[in-house]
C-alpha cells in the first residue's frame, strides 16, 4: 500500500479510533497513545493492507487488543486467574443486550430526518457542520433535531 494510499484510507478512521481507546482506557493521554501505537502497527503492516476488506473493523480489532494489552501492561503484579474480566457476567450481558434492543426499538420509532442526523451524530462521529454539508440543513436545525431525537429516546426508555 502506497503513503497517499494509506492516509486515504486509515488517516480518516483516526476519530473514531480515539473514541473507541478512549471508551476502554477512560484515560485520554493512554487513548492518544493506543491510536499512535495502532497506526504506527498499521503503517508495518502496510504491504498487507491491500487484503483489508472493512478497514473500520480491522483498525478497531487490533485496537481493541492493543488497549486490552495496555490494561494488562498496567496491572503486572495481578495474578492471571484474577486478570481483567473481559466479558460481563450473563445476567449483566443480557440486561445490556435488552437495553440495546429498547433504544434501537426506540430508535426505529423517530421521524427519518431525526434518526438519519441522530445517525451521522453519534454513530459516524460526524460535527454538526460536516452534517449540514452533507444534508443541505443549517447547523443549529441539526443540533435542535438531535436533541429532539436524544429527548424522545429518553422517554420512550
Amino acid at each position: 500500500m502506497t503513503e497517499s494510499a494509506f492516509h486515504t484510507v486509515w488517516i480518516p478512521l483516526q476519530g473514531r479510533f480515539y473514541r473507541i481507546a478512549y471508551y476502554i482506557l477512560e484515560n485520554e493521554a493512554d487513548a492518544m497513545d493506543a491510536v499512535q501505537e495502532l497506526y504506527l502497527k498499521l503503517w508495518n503492516l502496510r504491504n498487507h493492507l491491500e487484503m483489508v476488506h472493512n478497514p473500520s473493523a480491522y483498525g478497531t480489532m487490533l485496537l481493541k487488543n492493543l488497549c486490552i494489552d495496555r490494561i494488562r501492561r498496567s496491572r503486572p503484579n495481578q495474578p492471571p486467574d484474577e486478570a481483567v474480566a473481559l466479558e460481563p457476567p450473563v445476567d449483566e450481558a443480557l440486561e445490556k443486550r435488552e437495553e440495546l434492543q429498547q433504544v434501537r426499538k426506540a430508535i426505529g420509532h423517530l421521524p427519518p430526518t431525526q434518526r438519519k442526523l441522530l445517525m451521522l451524530r453519534v454513530l459516524e462521529g460526524l460535527t454538526y457542520e460536516e452534517i449540514a454539508r452533507k444534508t443541505g440543513l443549517s447547523p443549529l436545525n441539526i443540533r435542535v433535531q438531535v436533541s429532539l431525537a436524544r429527548k424522545r429516546i429518553k422517554q420512550s426508555l
